[in-house]
């Protein structure tokens, strides 16, 4: 699929629990009797196209993630880092660690479990023509830019409007680089992708289209949606 080229997959997952008030880090929260990284990694591993995987985890669940992995129903092997303070910085650690051969390298928040294998591929596709691929969602709401007085700046174009997810795929050494700089800068970032824009401007960042199912699971009320969704799925499954 990608001529060849050595691919890896970087699964952040050092977060933790506190906008959900949980001593529980958000990964291994159990939805269905599921822990939510154990979905996440059922669809990561069953991509073929991954010559490794890498998850960036808490040092203190590194008991839990052993654990999980010993688990021989993963068709690949899962490697693991510690990550850091912040999810770019982990994301850092997961890319230091890459096999020295990788060239190509995908992004996906751990807390995504219901990202498709069709949205992995996509955006893999178009990583044939583009060093940069993220997926996202055209805005379903209207979105207001405001000011420090919490006041209406303007309203930008719902069209061009999307709000970004994961997964999101790069040229390695492109990443790699810009993320060298951004360590050393002041610069605040919320996505990969986002690193472009302070340091590659030339380089078009592609979209693809990304899921509305395909939530990061960061509240509470992320985890009834979740559930609603799984119980959705089960009924659609038992009816074919």
């Amino acid at each position: 699929m990608l001529d060849g080229k050595f691919l890896s997959a970087i699964i952040t997952s050092a977060g933790s629990g506190r906008r959900m008030n949980s001593n529980i880090n958000k990964p291994f929260l159990n939805i269905d009797n599921k822990k939510i990284i154990e979905r996440t990694l059922d669809t990561v591993t069953n991509i073929e196209e991954f010559d490794e995987i890498i998850l960036v985890i808490r040092r203190d669940d590194e008991d839990i993630i052993k654990a999980i992995l010993e688990n021989p129903k993963f068709s690949k092997k899962v490697t693991y880092v510690f990550g850091s303070s912040t999810r770019e910085l982990s994301t850092f650690e997961g890319l230091k660690a890459l096999n020295k051969d990788c060239e190509l390298v995908l992004t996906h928040d751990g807390v995504r479990p219901f990202a498709s294998k069709k949205l992995f591929y996509k955006t893999l596709e178009e990583l044939k023509k583009y060093k940069a691929v993220i997926a996202a969602t055209k805005t379903k709401d209207t979105v207001k830019i405001l000011n420090e007085n919490m006041t209406v700046d303007f309203t930008p174009n719902r069209a061009f409007v999307y709000n970004v997810q994961t997964p999101q795929a790069f040229d390695k050494k492109t990443i790699f680089s810009m993320y060298e700089k951004y360590v050393k800068s002041e610069f605040k970032i919320t996505d990969d992708s986002q690193l472009f824009e302070f340091f590659n401007r030339t380089t078009p960042v592609k979209v693809v289209e990304g899921e509305y199912s395909n939530i990061k699971i960061t509240t509470n009320e992320d985890i009834l949606f979740a559930r609603a969704y799984i119980k959705s799925q089960r009924e659609n499954e038992a009816k074919k």
